[in-house]
């Protein structure tokens, strides 16, 4: 097919990508103004590390209902209110003097956030054939480990000229603005733009389940729950979600405690895991394609590489604490985010492959739901254990235990094929 008929689709998949950037920088911002934050308001580390769990409160227990409101709100209108709540959430949140007041805006912050990644989801199932299902949310997430690469260097030198709350205002208004552009430029489905080559169409639609706009069948929720494979991928991102929100909200602090950094060296030091993890998500996406393509299908090529990157990273992880030199403790505990980080792209692409388009909504939803549970431990635990030990290396530890305890979950409850074929014998079975 010739590449000017297809590149309409991730045009689209592209402005995902930047909104998924945005928002990462958004909520990435506070960790890396946290130092300053944290000697502004004299915040013990067990407060600060509550302040920066709760984005996740909201934004976990949102994240199924998120879904099925992305699912109604449909994608372009989603994400227009969704990126300008969040502007002016952050213009709001300046205005915080007290550990009580950032609670009380991070909350609905994370609220606000929580319906932007179900909404991917659902636009992919309509924009991209199943075949590129794992390339395309590759690039999708991609812009969460790009977010938080850049949200360090320009987050400090936006504080080190005009101060933590200017570098609040401006990631807002990025957003913002991003929402606008989506909103006007990009359609729900494909058949509605004029831009997409009737080439084009044929290929997303070629392996498509066709769309139901039909309610819900009775019961169906309730299947989808009862779903292995869903539990597993729901399991594979709690992994992800306890490093990830490790490193989002304590890396910074972790560089300028540990090792004493100034401002401008943290911001560019703590670029190195997300530099790390822009090859192994990019990698791993490709690596699931070029698997597939040699014969092997897409079940196993998915389980073995989000496996494996759950085994790789813990075990960098413990090298982390296992060396004593500055530069080769951070660039294992680099390695360890980035194999991690690496399933992003794998893990995402399942749910719209198990459930479908008419599920994909509720099972993403839920899937963001299981992983932020962890990411609502990791700050917290981080704070306790920093505060009662004086040193981050136990949390470290559990960090990689808990990841290599959900690697084997996945290992053991995944079986995609199997369950994509009983929720389609289900289906059929109420039409």
């Amino acid at each position: 097919m010739n590449a000017t008929k297809t590149r309409i689709r991730w045009q689209v998949m592209f402005t995902v990508f930047l909104i998924a950037t945005v928002s990462y920088l958004d909520r990435t911002n506070l960790s890396v103004a946290a130092p300053v934050i944290r000697q502004e308001l004299h915040l013990s580390p067990t407060q600060l590390g509550l302040v920066l769990s709760a984005f996740s409160w909201s934004y976990a227990i949102a994240q199924i209902p998120a879904g099925l409101i992305a699912s109604w709100l449909r994608p372009r209108r989603t994400y227009f209110v969704a990126l300008w709540l969040w502007c002016i959430l952050l213009a709001l949140t300046t205005t915080a003097t007290s550990f009580g007041a950032w609670i009380f805006f991070r909350i609905p912050f994370g609220l606000a956030e929580a319906i932007t990644w179900p909404a991917a989801s659902v636009l992919m199932s309509r924009w991209f054939p199943r075949i590129e299902y794992s390339q395309a949310m590759s690039l999708q997430n991609l812009g969460l480990v790009v977010g938080a690469a850049v949200a360090p260097p320009i987050v400090a030198f936006i504080i080190a000229f005009w101060g933590w709350k200017a570098a609040f205002i401006v990631t807002g208004l990025i957003a913002g603005m991003l929402g606008t552009f989506f909103y006007i430029y990009t359609k729900d489905d494909p058949a509605d733009d004029p831009r997409v080559s009737p080439e084009e169409l044929a290929w997303i639609r070629h392996d498509q389940v066709p769309q139901d706009n039909s309610p819900l069948p009775k019961g169906y929720i309730r299947m989808l729950l009862g779903r292995p494979s869903l539990w597993a991928v729901g399991m594979a991102n709690f992994g992800l979600d306890f490093v990830n929100f490790l490193f989002l909200a304590w890396y910074p602090t972790y560089l300028t405690d540990k090792y004493h950094m100034s401002l401008g060296r943290m911001g560019v030091m703590a670029m190195e895991p997300y530099i790390f993890a822009l090859i192994t998500v990019l990698g791993a996406g490709r690596l699931v394609r070029l698997l597939t393509d040699r014969g092997m299908d897409s079940v196993s090529a998915r389980r073995m590489i989000i496996f494996g990157g759950l085994f790789i990273g813990t075990a960098a992880l413990v090298v982390t604490v296992n060396v004593s030199n500055l530069y080769a403790s951070v660039t294992a505990m680099s390695l360890g985010y980035a194999f991690v980080m690496s399933i992003l792209g794998p893990m995402w692409s399942t749910p719209a492959e198990i459930a479908g388009a008419k599920g994909v909504g509720f099972a993403s939803g839920f899937v963001n739901f299981v992983g932020n549970v962890g990411g609502i431990g990791s700050p917290i635990l981080m704070g306790v254990v920093f505060q009662h030990f004086h040193s981050f290396t136990p949390a470290i530890l559990i960090a990689a235990g808990i990841t290599m305890i959900c690697g084997v979950l996945f290992l053991l409850l995944y079986r995609a094929k199997a369950d994509k074929e009983f929720v389609d014998a289900f289906l059929a079975s109420k039409t």
